[in-house]
């Protein structure tokens, strides 16, 4: 008996060893993961700043001494150049959404609206008024608030959890298509009815209306993402994985 109980005992301190490992292994993965995606928000945001300052100089040299237009903003080569970057920016931003939570994600995302502010300033010369700065403190309180009110959650966000039908989780919750039919309805109200009215004068409208479907869309790269950044762990590294109580072989 003696000699099993020390075999046990070793076999269960060599697992709690090894879980400790793990355990720091994973929390290591978690913050780097964290940094990766912040970095490269932070570059994403910058480069869509610098491609909307490019395309405003096109739209601005494009102009004739009255105003209007000397030929279509798509035959000018720099409102091009401008749009390749903006591509590339969101495409960086898409990609940070794999590695770092939707929460981290957006409000770093206001660094954007810094450099825009500094790009237009100091290149395109014009005036920093007093209702700037009023917004970039409203910036900056909105960003405390998204950080510190948005609840923690440790859970990797891969394919089975994400298209779990039992439990319902994400995408198949019925509170999920309850707030997708009541934003479609809503998106309509405002395209059909308050856009072509009010639009013109109020400039929330548009802004309310982007802030709606971008709902949609963060929600959307968010999973995108982080599905396609577990491609290597779940396909390639030969492990099998369980979710609900199931074994599942690699990449299935």
């Amino acid at each position: 008996v003696a000699p099993w109980n020390q075999t046990y005992a070793v076999h269960s301190t060599s697992n709690t060893h090894h879980h400790g490992n793990s355990t720091g292994t994973e929390e290591e993965s978690s913050v780097s993961g964290l940094v990766i995606g912040a970095i490269l928000s932070v570059i994403a945001d910058i480069t869509i700043a610098v491609a909307l300052s490019i395309q405003k100089l096109a739209h601005t040299r494009n102009e004739d001494e009255e105003g209007n237009p000397k030929k279509h903003f798509i035959k000018v080569p720099l409102w091009w150049i401008g749009m390749l970057m903006n591509i590339f920016g969101e495409l960086g931003n898409l990609l940070a959404y794999g590695f770092a939570p939707a929460s981290l994600v957006a409000p770093v995302g206001c660094v954007g609206v810094f450099a825009n502010e500094i790009i237009a300033v100091v290149f395109l010369k014009e005036p920093f008024r007093k209702q700037d700065v009023v917004g970039l403190v409203g910036v900056i309180i909105g960003v405390i608030l998204i950080i510190f009110g948005v609840p923690e959650s440790g859970e990797a966000l891969d394919a089975h959890r994400l298209m779990s039908i039992d439990p319902p989780e994400y995408y198949a919750n019925p509170r999920a298509y309850v707030y997708l039919i009541f934003l479609l309805l809503l998106i309509a109200f405002f395209i059909g009815y308050l856009e072509p009215r009010y639009a013109k004068r109020f400039l929330a409208v548009w802004l309310v209306l982007c802030s709606m479907i971008s709902s949609i869309t963060v929600i959307a790269s968010r999973g995108w993402s982080s599905l396609l950044t577990q491609v290597p762990d779940d396909c390639f590294s030969g492990l099998e994985h369980c979710f609900h109580g199931e074994v599942h072989h690699a990449c299935s």
